[in-house]
């Protein structure tokens, strides 16, 4: 089994844990964009200080700076989207909803880095939008809560920011790489945010929980660009990665009862499943 996979692996149970941590800081209350934009610098500034520690390559050019800036934009957006749909949404329902960003990352891969295309991704693309029409909150006319649609344009555009990841990372060493997106991300978020002074005080934001998901955050970054680094495509690593799926739903439903909907929520994350699957094996 290939290099890439098990770093995919990790990165999807790195993950995990930072949607647990996230989401138990954002339930406190806090301003959800303004937390992303603490654990985005949080995380950046911790790459900083080990870049130090490890060979660095950073082919810069006018034409890269555009595409860094671009990428630090569309993170910043689908972050933005993320945080505010993490307050707002139980945690084994939000990953369905973010997991199809699989479907954007596969369009997004053979669109503009030309990646394999074949007729069973129809149905692996079928697959996944039936999950998510699943857990609308109306069958037809199909209606979703601004939650929902709020995790469902992050997944989007966090399909694109894979696929920019795919396009950049292999001018930078992962480490540095990570660096330049966590804080870009985190700037652009602060500035969204617009906090006070004194907000910016709130020892939560900067707290050990913060820190924790900084760290993940960074951790989870690093894995899947390395994963990158040693083959693996932009769909496949992100399938692999979906092992996060299957714990932050297992945590939601075991660990926090969140029972609401429960066979529905099963059923869709076998259609999830089937789908990313489906699409890229």
């Amino acid at each position: 089994m290939q290099s890439w996979f098990f770093l995919a692996l990790f990165a999807g149970f790195a993950s995990a844990l930072n949607v647990w941590l996230a989401k138990v800081l954002v339930d406190k209350k806090l301003d959800p964009v303004l937390l992303g934009s603490s654990v985005h610098l949080l995380g950046g500034l911790a790459c900083l200080l080990t870049l130090p520690f490890f060979p660095t390559r950073f082919d810069l050019s006018p034409l890269l700076g555009l595409g860094l800036l671009g990428m630090g934009l569309v993170y910043t957006l689908g972050n933005s989207l993320y945080f505010l749909a993490l307050a707002q949404t139980q945690l084994s329902e939000i990953d369905l909803f973010l997991r199809s960003s699989s479907f954007w990352t596969f369009l997004f891969g053979v669109l503009l880095l030309s990646e394999p295309f074949g007729l069973k991704t129809v149905l692996g693309a079928l697959l996944i939008v039936g999950s998510v029409f699943l857990l609308s909150q109306q069958r037809w006319p199909l209606r979703f809560s601004r939650a929902q649609l709020l995790a469902l344009g992050a997944a989007m555009v966090f399909g694109l920011g894979n696929v920019i990841d795919k396009a950049l990372s292999g001018h930078f060493d992962a480490l540095s790489y990570s660096t330049v997106n966590l804080i870009l991300t985190g700037v652009g978020m602060l500035a969204i945010a617009r906090p006070k002074l004194r907000t910016l005080q709130t020892r939560a934001l900067w707290g050990r929980g913060a820190w924790g998901i900084g760290l993940t955050f960074a951790l989870t970054q690093v894995l899947i660009i390395l994963a990158f680094a040693a083959g693996g495509t932009a769909g496949g690593v992100i399938l692999v990665a979906q092992v996060r799926l299957i714990i932050l739903m297992s945590l939601g439903i075991l660990v926090l009862k969140e029972y609401s909907r429960l066979y529905l929520k099963l059923l869709a994350a076998l259609c999830m499943l089937g789908g990313l699957v489906t699409l890229y094996l």
